[in-house]
């Protein structure tokens, strides 16, 4: 049985694309909603010219608009690619939990959670590796691998290759019952093992080429969780494997194919993930909390272990809003070429509509994804998509971008 723990309204929730006439005037709430007049169909954009039928056929933020189109967010594309390393089993509180256990108990919650129509998967890393058998978490709550003789480690070649992760354990398919089961199946695989190293850039690199190859409509995004630092891949070949760079470099490589990487970091002083070096992973994905989290290294979502069930739990829960409500397909012209600079963002929410400018630096407003076959809403937009299932969003063609 499903929770309903999230909010998440993606079939009722209805945006409209309106190509409107720039001014400096438009961007503030319109009071009065937009209205397409009579001449034309508001959903296709069909017979949308201004002048005939007695009337405006544009909405007010544009009256000549050649199309107003209403449409739904995205297909949304979620590959959960998890930390399973060693220090995941150190204790948490005095409940005997661990950080894998919680981490389990959250991931279950949010693929119970998301709608059927999601498309989800999973990987975890490290990965290609059998796990260790001489190392331990000891009662002081730290990794302890003393009893690993000479050469009992395993060597980098296969959970440091990108790909290693290439080939996705549980592929990208619609979150039923059965993709639900398969995905706890395999987390629950790996509850007593313990597996050396944290190769964070080989597991996202290889996560992206994998999601990359699939070439799949909507929206993609990877929500990677991690406790620790990149470890265990250099050699006297490559001393810098384990540089967070290599991470950030992955993480913007990704942005750039459509790909976005969420950040969830488990903090807990020095056994756990640097908030820093986090932050400048997610912002190098464009996925950063909001907007100027940047200044204080606050890009990533924080689960502290003092408050990591519920920390865990709002993180996954506003991924998923972001990631599924503000993310739309960019509307086609009759030509079959978007207008990419005559496109104009609405959003009605309580009986008021306002004009959403376009923001390229992602703080409030909207923007193109990369590829410009979806766009995103940032900000103070985003959040009405959140907490408003009712609101609708217009894209209108045929009048200059506000804001851009």
């Amino acid at each position: 049985m499903r929770s309903s723990f999230l909010r998440l309204a993606p079939a009722a929730l209805v945006v409209s694309t309106v190509v409107a006439c720039g001014s400096a005037e438009q961007t503030v709430p319109l009071v009065e909603p937009l209205t397409s007049g009579v001449g034309g169909d508001e959903s296709s954009g069909a017979g949308g010219s201004g002048g005939e039928g007695g009337g405006d056929v544009g909405p007010k933020v544009c009256p000549d608009a050649t199309a107003v189109h209403a449409v739904s967010p995205a297909q949304s594309n979620l590959l959960f690619l998890i930390d399973r390393s060693g220090s995941m089993h150190i204790r948490v509180g005095t409940a005997g939990d661990t950080r894998w256990s919680l981490t389990k108990a959250g991931l279950f919650e949010i693929f119970d959670a998301l709608p059927p129509a999601t498309v989800g998967g999973l990987s975890l890393f490290p990965w290609g590796d059998k796990p260790v058998t001489c190392c331990k978490i000891t009662a002081a709550n730290n990794v302890a691998c003393n009893a690993c003789a000479d050469g009992s480690l395993p060597s980098p070649e296969s959970r440091c290759e990108p790909g290693s992760y290439a080939s996705l354990p549980i592929p990208l398919a619609p979150l039923d019952t059965a993709q639900v089961d398969q995905m706890k199946a395999l987390a629950s695989t790996v509850d007593d093992e313990f597996y050396w190293g944290t190769p964070l850039a080989p597991a996202l690199s290889g996560s992206i080429a994998a999601l990359s190859n699939m070439k799949l409509p909507g929206v993609t995004s990877i929500v990677l969780l991690t406790d620790g630092q990149p470890t265990s891949c250099d050699t006297p070949g490559d001393a810098t494997a384990n540089d967070i760079q290599r991470v950030v470099e992955a993480a913007a490589k990704g942005a750039g194919q459509a790909v976005r990487t969420y950040v969830v970091g488990v903090y807990d002083t020095a056994n756990g993930a640097n908030p820093e070096y986090l932050s400048y992973v997610a912002q190098a994905a464009g996925t950063g909390r909001y907007a100027g989290c940047e200044a204080n290294d606050d890009c990533a979502y924080p689960v502290n272990t003092k408050s990591f069930a519920s920390d865990l739990s709002l993180a996954m829960q506003d991924i998923a809003l972001d990631a599924m409500s503000c993310s739309f397909d960019v509307p086609e012209t009759m030509g079959g070429v978007p207008a990419y600079d005559k496109l104009n963002v609405t959003v009605e929410s309580g009986g008021t509509n306002t004009v959403v400018a376009q923001d390229t630096t992602h703080g409030d407003g909207w923007d193109y994804l990369p590829g410009k076959k979806q766009f995103q809403l940032y900000g103070a937009a985003c959040e009405v998509l959140k907490s408003d299932p009712s609101a609708k969003v217009e894209v209108v063609i045929g009048c200059e971008t506000v804001g851009s």
